[in-house]
């Protein structure tokens, strides 16, 4: 699997765990949304720097 896929893969991990977490009958626990949210940010922007870096 090449890098985009890799990127593409734990972007779509990461909101998936961001949904199960807000949608969670119980409390939210912030630090978890604000590690999973600063993650998917790092993600995303590795993401476009590899697409530019394509096209």
């Amino acid at each position: 699997m090449g890098k985009v896929e890799d990127v593409e893969e734990k972007m779509t991990a990461l909101k998936k765990q961001m949904h199960k977490l807000l949608h969670k009958n119980d409390f939210i626990i912030t630090t978890e949304i604000i590690d999973i949210s600063q993650e998917l940010d790092e993600v995303i922007y590795l993401y476009h720097k590899i697409k530019n870096k394509i096209n």
